[in-house]
């Protein structure tokens, strides 16, 4: 009796302390989430050459902001945030949080053998050109750290005299810290060197200075460091191990620079296993955190030279058990750097409770049973422009589609285009890049003023990386005068057939304008390809298929403000369109645009109905751009006019044998209809789902978003292709639901794991304080199923 009682006492006493703390590390999970940076351009990063605005560099924090002129570093500001926001909130233009910032100092300062130089500028802010913002680097930049570089400061004396030698600002933000890093790797004939930082501002003053012996080499980098503390609470001092999981320990250290704790993971060997091809395995990390307050997340940088798979990559925070937990981790990577390689820079803000232990999970080409979906910031540094460009992959074999945001290698929004598991026929090299046409743009706008309404004050939140479901907004103005207010979310899912890319568009008038050239959104500007056909249609099928003719003069319009008729889904599709002429041909195949809703209001009148052009933009063959227009031909724009657009691009294989994936379903029907519009019908179609639920609501059809209302939620869908994903939110826990498919009368548990807890997607919603699960469904097979989340 004795010993029974024992027993239950120390099996309640596990059950309290694995219950206190699940609702510690909720809470954890809240602080974690709340923590933001943002980074942006005011007046944007490409501009027209008559925009004489100032180049005005900004982040924004959920406890400061700052914004500086890189001409003039006088101009310098920085305050606390007055109003707090959630990360999805702050992202919003109108949020306005520089406006009213009180003005700083910041200071630079080089003596060199008792003369004091001064540097009031860089190089960004002294050049003229179209690029000149390409000597700001932007390295890394997600929901937790804000890293740039600005080049070649321009260092003067009191009387003028120019001080020559190679010098950068290292700009290092987290949410509640501000680091400087003002490096010297130049040579410089000198006995004596003191280096100086320091800001003055309402919200504090700080200084750091180091003497360094000359003379100064080149090579031999030479710094000073000062980190602003905004909140005086320190970076939290705590015992950080991190080892691989059954393996060896990685090397710690607090690096100043970067103002966090750095595991250094370099030329990782991964002992015991052969990497496969398409790349199932996963490189799994345990951290240790002790020794910190549980209000104070420890920031954390793994630095990992090279990962896996730099192209397709999702790092994933787990409990010690390798559930996921919903706390945030910020993915930059880049793989044109020679210096350093291809390399991941995964950041964390660690919530602990005394000792907590962690599991970091690196997801490359699949997450469970089905290709992984990942949106990262793709650094540029050692390719050119050095601006903003995002990179969503499917799996970790090539990229899926680029967005080029702060437009600093070309003047469009999007780039590269490809395909998934797609060959060059039955005996095709599997597991590699491939193509689908190249470019795109979302809003262009031409007036007698502006050549280009280019974007400006345009903000990035990472709301998840994926890898079920991505999740990336983007909000900011068109026109140097915010004429056009921008809202973008981009997603991409976890799926075996092909490439699905959502894109909810909406642009609000702010201004009036008068356009001589408009385009909504565009699929084009593909150098080396053919499109040999259209196809265009509606929910009910096709309306025309058109074959191009060859004899068609660069600059035509093939079609000319067609309207697409009939109910949505509209589609258009490049039906067959290939590389052509290509030095290095990739495997490759065709783009489909499909328009699940377009919602206009334009001169207080309704639309519903998207129009097309396609002119020509290459001959011998001829390749054809894809244009959505305004209605009727439609150029004046007045204040208050609203467009939006759900928008899902697809790229899909012309023929079965092209396609090497695992979805029999979509092989066969590859198989009956080759090189066919009713490919992209099929998805037009299959995915325009119905839905019955009970015990929650539908927020969104497709892909499924359901806020749940009761301890189980039931849901019925009609139609579906490929893994559809299905995104549970409100739940007040993050563990514990299990999903469930009723087959036959009977709940059959859903279970797409391979090594363990590795198919469904946990993200903390900070405004609700709750969690959302993703899941993705193989439907297809049946045309209707039924599915119940228990809590």
């Amino acid at each position: 009796m004795t010993r029974l009682t024992s027993h239950l006492g120390s099996g309640f006493a596990k059950l309290l302390t694995m219950l206190l703390m699940t609702v510690l590390l909720s809470a954890c999970a809240s602080e974690a989430a709340e923590n933001y940076t943002i980074s942006c351009w005011q007046n944007g990063w490409r501009k027209n050459a008559n925009d004489k605005s100032a180049d005005i560099f900004a982040i924004e924090t959920n406890r400061y902001a700052m914004t500086l002129d890189v001409a003039d570093f006088r101009n310098f500001t920085l305050g606390r945030i007055g109003k707090q926001l959630t990360y999805e909130q702050a992202v919003s233009p109108k949020s306005a949080p520089f406006s009213d910032l009180p003005a700083a100092d910041l200071l630079i300062e080089m003596d060199v053998d008792g003369e004091t130089y001064r540097a009031n500028a860089c190089e960004a802010g002294l050049r003229n050109g179209v690029k000149r913002l390409a000597s700001v680097r932007l390295w890394e930049s997600g929901r937790f750290v804000q890293h740039y570089d600005f080049l070649n400061l321009d260092f003067k004396s009191r009387d003028g005299k120019s001080l020559s030698c190679n010098t950068r600002l290292d700009l290092v933000a987290w949410p509640g810290s501000l680091t400087f890093n003002l490096i010297v790797d130049g040579t410089l004939d000198c006995s004596r060197c003191d280096l100086r930082i320091g800001v003055k501002s309402e919200i504090g003053n700080w200084r750091q200075e180091a003497s360094i012996k000359g003379p100064l080499k080149s090579g031999q980098e030479k710094r000073v460091t000062m980190t602003c503390e905004i909140e005086n609470d320190s970076t939290p001092t705590a015992e950080v191990t991190v080892s691989v999981v059954g393996g060896p320990s990685m090397p710690v250290h607090f690096d100043e620079q970067k103002n966090c704790y750095v595991a250094t993971v370099e030329n990782f060997r991964r002992r015991g296993r052969k990497q496969s091809p398409e790349l199932r395995e996963y490189d799994e990390f345990e951290i240790t955190v002790s020794g910190s307050d549980v209000t104070t997340p420890v920031p954390l940088l793994i630095d990992m030279r090279p990962p896996a798979s730099v192209i397709g990559v999702c790092p994933i925070l787990c409990d010690e058990e390798g559930q996921p937990m919903g706390i945030p981790v910020q993915l930059s990577k880049n793989w044109h750097y020679r210096p350093m390689g291809s390399y991941l820079m995964a950041y964390a803000m660690l919530p602990t409770t005394e000792r907590t232990t962690y599991r970091m999970r690196m997801v490359y080409g699949f997450y469970g049973t089905l290709p992984s979906a990942s949106h990262s910031q793709l650094c540029l540094i050692g390719y050119g422009g050095h601006g903003r460009w995002d990179q969503l992959a499917i799996g970790a074999w090539g990229e899926t589609i680029c967005f080029d945001m702060d437009m600093s290698l070309v003047d469009v929004a999007i780039t590269d285009i490809r395909t998934l598991m797609t060959r060059d026929g039955i005996k095709g090299k599997k597991w590699g890049w491939t193509e689908a046409g190249w470019g795109g743009d979302w809003l262009n706008l031409r007036d007698a003023r502006q050549p280009k309404f280019f974007p400006n004050n345009l903000k990035t939140a990472y709301v998840s990386h994926g890898p079920c479901l991505t999740d990336v907004r983007y909000e900011g103005f068109y026109g140097e005068n915010h004429e056009v207010g921008l809202s973008v979310q981009v997603q991409t899912l976890r799926t075996d057939d092909y490439c699905r890319t959502f894109q909810n568009l909406v642009y609000t008038f702010e201004q009036d304008v008068d356009a001589s050239k408009v385009w909504l959104y565009k699929l084009g500007r593909t150098y080396t390809y053919q499109t040999p056909q259209i196809d265009y249609g509606n929910a009910a099928g096709l309306i025309e298929g058109r074959e191009v003719p060859s004899d068609l003069a660069k600059g035509e319009l093939f079609l000319d403000n067609v309207e697409l008729t009939g109910d949505a889904p509209h589609w258009i599709s490049f039906t067959g369109a290939a590389e052509a002429g290509a030095t290095r041909s990739k495997p490759n195949g065709y783009r489909a645009l499909i328009v699940r809703r377009f919602d206009a209001v334009i001169g207080g009148q309704a639309y519903a109905n998207p129009t097309i052009s396609c002119p020509v933009h290459a001959t011998d063959p001829t390749n054809l751009d894809l244009e959505l227009r305004p209605p009727q031909g439609i150029r004046r724009f007045k204040k208050g006019d609203r467009i939006e657009m759900d928008i899902e691009l697809i790229t899909l294989p012309r023929v079965a044998d092209d396609y090497y994936g695992p979805n029999d379903g979509f092989k066969q029907h590859l198989a009956s209809h080759p090189t066919s519009w009713k490919t992209t019908y099929r998805e037009v179609s299959g995915n325009s789902l119905e839905l019955d639920v009970t015990g929650g609501r539908v927020l969104r059809n497709y892909p499924i978003v359901i806020q749940a209302e009761a301890s189980e939620v039931s849901v019925a869908i009609h139609g579906g292709v490929g893994a559809v994903p299905i995104q549970f939110c409100g739940l007040a826990d993050r563990s514990g639901q299990r999903l469930f498919q009723i087959v036959d009368g009977r709940r059959v548990a859903f279970d797409q794991s391979v090594h363990g807890n590795d198919f469904w997607q946990v993200d903390f919603d900070s405004e609700s304080n709750t969690y959302r699960i993703t899941y993705n469904l193989p439907l297809g097979e049946t045309e209707d199923t039924e599915w119940v989340l228990v809590q």
